[in-house]
C-alpha cells in the first residue's frame, strides 16, 4: 500500500508522519508530498522516504505525484480557496489513477458552516466519488504554542475575536495518531469523525487555566473584528487569513452534538488529552526566554 502525503512539513503533517514511521512495516510505503523538494528536504522527519513533487498550483504536478498511490492524506494549505480550479482536478486524477480512498484534514462543524473552504473541499471529494474520511478536528491546542504565543508571553494576552463563543480543542499528536490509524486501517471510509479533546470551552476559561498554572495573570481581551483585522494587517498577517480567521473564532457555528462528540476515545482506545494537562506540560513555552 502507497500512502502520498501532502502537508508533511506543517504541524498536523509532522504529527501523522511520526506515527507512520512509528508503524513502519514492509506492507506500506509513504510518499511525500513536497511543492520545492530540494529546500525542505532536511525538515522532513523520515529521511528514508521518497519525495514526489507536488504543488497545487501545478496541475502538472499531479499526475507524478499520485503516481501508483493508494491513499492520499490531503491537508489544504491555508492560501488554497480555488477548490472548483485546484481541488476538483486534483481529485479527478486521483480517481483516474486508482487512489482508493482521501483522508482529508477538515474542520469541527464544517458540514454546518457552508462559507468555510473545508465544507467546499468536503462536498467536492464527495462528488469525485472516491472513498473518504474527513477528519473533522476541534480548535489545536497547540495554537497556544504559536499563533497565542507571543500575545501571552509579551501582554499576558489572549488576543482573538471569539467573543463569549465555546470552542472544543485537540492535541495535534493525537490528531496524527488518528490519522495514521485510518490510513493504515480499513473500515474508514465514508467517515466523517469530529476528533475533540475537551467539553467546549471560551477563552476566559482558556485564559483562566493559562493564569493558574503560570501563576500570573492572563487575560482574554475578547477584541473586536475591526481592532483585531487592524492588529494583525499591521503585523503582516495577510488579509484573506486574517478574513479566515475572524470568521472561524467569530462566526463558526457548531451544534451540540458537534461540541461533545467521544469518537476521538474511540478511536484512540483512552481518553484524549485535556487542555489544562497539555497548559501543564508546556508551561516553560509560555515564559520569555
Amino acid at each position: 500500500m502507497n500512502i502520498l502525503l501532502t502537508g508533511a512539513t506543517g504541524l498536523v503533517g509532522q504529527a501523522v508522519t511520526r506515527h507512520l514511521s512509528e508503524q513502519q512495516t514492509e506492507e506500506h510505503q509513504v510518499y511525500y508530498a513536497v511543492r520545492r523538494p530540494t529546500l525542505v528536504r532536511d525538515q522532513l522527519p523520515a529521511k528514508n522516504w521518497q519525495i514526489r513533487q507536488f504543488d497545487f498550483e501545478d496541475p502538472c504536478s499531479y499526475g507524478p505525484a499520485l503516481q501508483g498511490i493508494d491513499r492520499l492524506f490531503l491537508l489544504r494549505p491555508p492560501q488554497l480557496t480555488d477548490v472548483k480550479g485546484k481541488v476538483v482536478p486534483l481529485l479527478e486524477t486521483a480517481k483516474q489513477l486508482g487512489v482508493k480512498q482521501v483522508v482529508f484534514l477538515s474542520i469541527q462543524g464544517a458540514a454546518h458552516n457552508k462559507w468555510t473552504p473545508h465544507y467546499k473541499m468536503e462536498q467536492a471529494i464527495k462528488r469525485s466519488g472516491l472513498p473518504y474520511t474527513f477528519l473533522r478536528a476541534g480548535f489545536f491546542m497547540q495554537n497556544l504554542l504559536t499563533a497565542m504565543l507571543k500575545d501571552i508571553r509579551e501582554r499576558d494576552e489572549i488576543f482573538v475575536p471569539a467573543s463569549n463563543n465555546r470552542f472544543n480543542f485537540v492535541d495535534v499528536d493525537e490528531l496524527g495518531e488518528v490519522a495514521c490509524k485510518t490510513l493504515l486501517e480499513t473500515g474508514h471510509e465514508y467517515q466523517a469523525y469530529t476528533l475533540v479533546g475537551t467539553s467546549p470551552l471560551d477563552y476566559y476559561r482558556v485564559a483562566g487555566m493559562l493564569s493558574s498554572v503560570l501563576q500570573r495573570p492572563i487575560r482574554y481581551s475578547n477584541p473586536s473584528v475591526v481592532w483585531f483585522a487592524i492588529k494583525k494587517l499591521i503585523g503582516g498577517t495577510a488579509l484573506p487569513f486574517v478574513i479566515i480567521m475572524i470568521i472561524l473564532y467569530r462566526y463558526t457555528k457548531l451544534p451540540p452534538k458537534d461540541q461533545y462528540a467521544h469518537t476521538l476515545q474511540r478511536l484512540l482506545h483512552r481518553p484524549p488529552k485535556q487542555l489544562l494537562s497539555f497548559i501543564e506540560e508546556n508551561s516553560e513555552a509560555f515564559f520569555r526566554g
